[in-house]
Order: C-alpha cells, then structure tokens, then sequence
C-alpha cells in the first residue's frame, strides 16, 4: 500500500489547482510535491495530472482518484475531531476499584456527580477492599485507604486526605456497660479486617496527649472486606475498628457506640493509585481532579477527616 502521505499531497494540488499554489497554501515546497506525486504515478504506471510550464488539467482517473481522496481526508478529520473532542469533553470507560464501604459513605455522591457533568463517560467498578495491582490488575484508577507507606516506585500514589478510625460497638453487644478503659476490651469479642494475619492488634493513640496503647486481640469474626467488618459490628458480634466517617451516623442515631473516645484506633490516608501520569486522557485527569477536590472539601464537613 502506498503512503497516505502522497494521497494526501495528490488532493493538495488538485484542490488548489495547482504545485505552486498548493505549495503556499500547505507550506511543503513545490518541489516535494510534484515529486511524491510523480512517484505515485510511477507506482501504478498511470497519469492523475497532465502538466507543463503553462499547463495543468486533471486526467478522468486523476479526477476519480480525487473524489476518493476527498472522502479519505474526511475520515481522517472524523478521526482527528475524535481526539480533539476527547481533548474537550471526558469520554470513554474507565476501570474503578475501591472498597465498598468507602464507595458508600465517601466516594459514592462524588462519583455520581461525576457522572452526571459527564454523560460520555462510562464506569465499570470493582468493589473490594483487596489491594488491588492496577498494573496486572486492569484497573485505571484504585481509591484505597493505606496505613503504611507505598514502596512501589512504579505506579502514582496521590495522597489525598488523612482518615480517622475508632472503636465502635452496637447497643446489645454492651448492654448498657461503659467502656472506661483500654483493658476492658478484652472482655468483648473483636472483629478485624484481614484474614491472613498471623496476629491481630488495635494500636490507640490518644487524642491530646501523646499516649499509645496497643491491644492485642483474639478476633471472633475477621472479614476479607471492610463491609464484613460494619455488618458484624451493627448485629452485636463484637468490637470493631471502622473509619469514623462511615460509623459517625450510626453513633449519632444510637445504632453503635463510640467506645473510648479520647483514643483513636487509626489513622488511614486515602490515595488515589493509577499506573502512570504519561498520555493520560482526559477522564481519568478531571475524575482524580473530582475526587481530590471533593474529599478534601469534607474535612470541612466531618470529624472524621483532616489534611
């Protein structure tokens, strides 16, 4: 097949009915025109131009080709206005994985109004609290929540917002005891997240002074999803450590206690993890944008969220 780029100088000069013409009009010199052209024709051994110094008219295969070329640059355009309209609108499907609980409380109403702006743009969701490796894993965007450090140079990790965690336990699991202190604990069952642990423990950081407690725990009930660890928690099967934000209705309209309230269990930073910053499109720039802006203006919001 021969290159597009001669069927491209080809409609160039017989669009502008002419070398010299067609040369000032598209910048590419007379002479790189008239060659390539020459080339094509050499190529099927046809004449598209009959040409002398005073002369040019187009040959019936010449105008033929032309009509072609015509609808052959019109795809291109089609093409090219694809991207250019990528370039100005978010479009296309875009791969998510975050946990379900987090989709719930936090990024669910940012996600919808995302949406929404957006109605070229699709979202195919993946809810687990598993760590996903959006590397092999075929996710575009991960939004987790990390207690450690991120070790692996490879991917982007966009730190967002600090999370706070706390224990909390329903009504019927205390039956009216007040927790007052660190070792009482013991006495009620524990739920945990993780089910691959070989040990299990709650570290409790004072909120005013600069205390640490660490609580080993013999879980009853352990969950490979942080919506395994809410559900058991509001049934009464024992103490759990959940994000303040997901539990703060529920302490609030006396479905669960908030135990120990000057200690908190945890604190989480939400990230946003994707493969690389270089070609991305236009989605995943004005989603991140989205959930950045949107998680942040809840610090303002919530207790349970601070830069």
């Amino acid at each position: 097949m021969h290159s597009f780029d001669d069927f491209y100088y080809f409609y160039l000069v017989v669009k502008h009915g002419g070398f010299s013409a067609a040369s000032e009009a598209s910048n590419i010199t007379k002479s790189k025109l008239s060659r390539r052209i020459l080339d094509l024709e050499a190529q099927y051994n046809v004449t598209l131009i009959q040409r002398s110094t005073r002369h040019f008219k187009v040959t019936p295969l010449g105008q033929e080709l032309y009509e072609e070329c015509i609808k052959l640059i019109q795809q291109v355009d089609c093409a090219n206005n694809v991207l250019l309209k990528q370039k100005s609108e978010p479009q296309g499907l875009i791969k998510i994985s975050c946990p379900s609980v987090m989709m719930h409380h936090q990024i669910r109403s940012l996600l919808n109004r995302f949406l929404q702006r957006y109605p070229q743009v699709s979202v195919e969701m993946e809810l687990t609290s598993r760590r996903v490796d959006v590397l092999h894993d075929d996710i575009d965007l991960a939004i987790r929540t990390n207690f450690q450090p991120n070790e692996d140079s490879s991917i982007v990790v966009r730190d967002v917002i600090k999370t706070t965690h706390c224990l909390v336990a329903s009504p019927a699991l205390l039956q009216g005891h007040m927790i007052r202190y660190a070792t009482e604990l013991s006495e009620f069952p524990s739920i945990v997240l993780g089910t691959q642990k070989q040990h299990y423990q709650w570290t409790l950081h004072h909120t005013e002074l600069n205390e640490q407690i660490v609580v080993p725990l013999n879980p009853r009930v352990k969950s490979n999803d942080l919506a395994g660890v809410y559900y058991s928690v509001i049934d009464g099967l024992g103490i759990a450590d959940l994000p303040y934000l997901t539990v703060e209705q529920d302490i609030a309209e006396g479905r669960l206690v908030h135990i120990l309230p000057e200690w908190c269990s945890n604190v989480g930073t939400v990230q946003l993890v994707y493969a690389s910053r270089k070609g991305q499109r236009l989605v995943m720039e004005k989603l991140i944008d989205t959930l950045i802006t949107g998680l942040r203006e809840m610090e303002e919001q919530h207790e349970g969220y601070h830069l």
